[in-house]
């Protein structure tokens, strides 16, 4: 699958984990489209295994920060693993410009599937 409005860059560490950081202002109509999309790359990530997104160090499988801003207000997001969804608040309207920046980073086995699934570097 490829992404449209997530264009990632790529770090590694010594040990194979793998960091994903993206920057996204798409205009005002793609709102809605580039936070599906941020919803689908984080529901495929907890698809992936059984553990919730947490600290690699601490035996996580991946973990992501995710920070969005709607001119110079932040907007709160919460991702809940139990309905896969992501919850805004506030909710921004397709009028909206907003600004996105998702880090995501993942264990080896993870690192590689994400390559695969999302044609990622």
């Amino acid at each position: 699958m490829t992404l449209e409005f997530l264009e990632f860059d790529c770090s590694e560490d010594s040990e194979g984990g793998v960091c994903w950081d993206a920057l996204a202002q798409p205009a005002a109509r793609h709102t809605p489209a580039l936070l599906h999309e941020v919803t689908q790359l984080l529901a495929w990530a907890h698809r992936f295994g059984p553990q919730e997104p947490g600290p690699i160090e601490d035996g996580a499988d991946w973990d992501f920060d995710l920070h969005i801003r709607c001119g110079k207000a932040p907007i709160t997001a919460h991702w809940n693993s139990a309905d896969q969804t992501l919850a805004l608040s506030p909710n921004p309207s397709t009028n909206d410009e907003i600004t996105l920046s998702l880090s995501i980073s993942g264990t080896p086995a993870f690192a590689q599937a994400f390559r695969e699934h999302w044609n990622a570097p």
